[in-house]
């Protein structure tokens, strides 16, 4: 790739211009002050109804007058030598037309059609003369080629230069975001740039809200996991207290279960015991009872046993009579009696002995047979006794058997309480277990949203009003249940 060209006289000669090509100026200045006025007109009439080329005229009178500036500015080309005057004055053009955004298209089809107006009016006027209109028609196209070359370098000139401007801008602008800045906008940008500023400030604008939503959703995160980290320590912490004392339960009710077996087991012997206890009872009563006709018995003897000894005491007065009449009748005897009265007093004597022994067993019987009565009444209350005591019996043999019944169900639902005391006491030190791992991740979770608030907040936002949120959750509190 060559040099660029630097200077005007180096632009001169590489367009060919000496000193003799200035001869042909006067004529072709005097062709322009004649011919350009129309062609320019025709040319701003033609800009007048394109909308995208009058865009850059704010009014009529503007037109008019860069229509003037244009018939000045050629009427200045033809003056004379081209020297920096010209030059300074044609680079001010093309930076006109960069600055305010024209495309070198218009500028160049200007050219086009100011040439094509005047070139055949040059060649007409020159068929007399042919070799000077074809200079003069050389020296219009030669220094309008120039005279574009110059804008066109200053138009791209000052291109390059806005760009480097625009690059430095957002160099400087990127930057400032790379550092972390997003309040860094692209202002004042040169016309063209425009939607390169609208999408950085829409890229900007997104990337701060999204960051400011982060920085807010981190902290709400950070406030939600340190609640959730607190209230899954102090579950933890309840949980493994709760799993103690289920625990301990556990072990209450298998002492409970062992004791209300043991007790089922004892009231199950005391219900045989009592069983037992009835059947001796309804024995003793049926001893009791045959008792009772024994003494009934003994009571009716006695009675007979009275009857006979009142039959003895009878007969023994009767003999005790019989014996004082024979008494009486040995007497009357006299010596002869004596013998028969020895008798009878033996036989009174003897049937005095007999009475008086009837009256002692008479006595006596009398009195067993009180006994007896007494005897007899305490029998019959002993056998009312046995008989109230069997009743009872059977009342409590059927309590016994009830409580055994009961004892038996509760030591079968106190073995399906204590499997299931024992089934929640290891799901519960599973949970034990689980409430630890989440209390762990809620804390690394905490940690995490921790550092991801630091890492946001290394970056500057806009303050802009933030949407409406929820309200941020309160730590959660737990309540203990014992």
């Amino acid at each position: 790739m060559s040099e660029p060209i630097t200077s005007f006289p180096e632009k001169l000669a590489a367009f060919g211009y000496t000193p003799g090509s200035y001869r042909a100026f006067p004529a072709v200045r005097k062709m322009v002050a004649r011919h350009a006025p129309a062609a320019l007109r025709r040319l701003y009439d033609h800009i007048r109804a394109t909308p995208k080329a009058a865009a850059f005229f704010g009014s009529p009178a503007v037109m008019d007058h860069a229509r003037d500036k244009q018939l000045d500015h050629w009427l200045t080309l033809f003056s004379g030598p081209l020297d920096d005057h010209y030059r300074i004055r044609a680079e001010r053009i093309g930076s006109v037309h960069a600055r305010i955004g024209l495309s070198p298209t218009w500028y160049i089809s200007g050219y086009a059609r100011i040439l094509e107006d005047m070139l055949p009016k040059i060649l007409r006027r020159g068929m007399l003369n042919p070799l000077a209109a074809s200079r003069a028609a050389t020296t219009l196209v030669k220094a309008s080629l120039l005279d574009m070359d110059v804008a066109l370098s200053a138009y791209f000139q000052a291109e390059e230069a806005r760009r480097e401007a625009v690059i430095a801008q957002v160099g400087r602008v990127l930057e400032r975001l790379a550092s972390g800045d997003f309040t860094a906008t692209l202002d004042d940008l040169p016309p063209g740039y425009e939607a390169l500023a609208a999408d950085f400030e829409s890229m900007r604008t997104r990337f701060s809200a999204t960051l400011g939503q982060v920085a807010d959703a981190a902290t709400r995160i950070n406030t939600g996991s340190s609640g959730v980290s607190g209230a899954s320590d102090m579950l933890s912490q309840r949980t493994e207290q709760q799993a103690a004392s289920l625990e301990e339960t556990a072990a209450a009710m298998d002492q409970i279960t062992s004791t209300v077996r043991r007790t089922a087991d004892d009231a199950a012997r005391a219900n045989d015991a009592v069983g037992h206890a009835r059947g001796e009872a309804q024995t003793s009563g049926t001893i009791v009872r045959e008792a009772m006709a024994a003494m009934d018995g003994i009571a009716r003897a006695s009675a007979e046993i009275v009857d006979i000894i009142a039959v003895i005491d009878g007969i023994a007065f009767q003999t005790n009579l019989l014996a004082l009449n024979a008494g009486v009748e040995a007497a009357r005897a006299g010596d002869a009696g004596k013998g028969f009265a020895v008798v009878a007093s033996e036989v009174r004597a003897l049937a005095q002995r007999s009475a008086d022994a009837a009256k002692d067993v008479k006595a006596r019987i009398t009195g067993a047979s009180a006994q007896v009565r007494v005897g007899v009444d305490r029998v019959n209350s002993t056998g009312e006794a046995l008989e109230r005591i069997i009743a009872h019996i059977a009342d409590v043999d059927a309590l016994v058997a009830q409580i055994t019944e009961a004892a038996g169900q509760q030591a079968q639902g106190l073995a399906q309480v204590n499997t299931a005391v024992a089934e929640m006491d290891g799901v519960t030190q599973q949970n034990a277990a689980m409430v630890e791992h989440a209390a762990a991740a809620a804390r690394d979770l905490a940690a995490e949203a921790d550092a991801l608030a630091r890492e946001v907040a290394r970056f500057q936002l806009e303050q802009t009003p933030a949407p409406p949120v929820a309200r941020r959750a309160e730590p959660i509190r737990l309540v203990a249940t014992r």
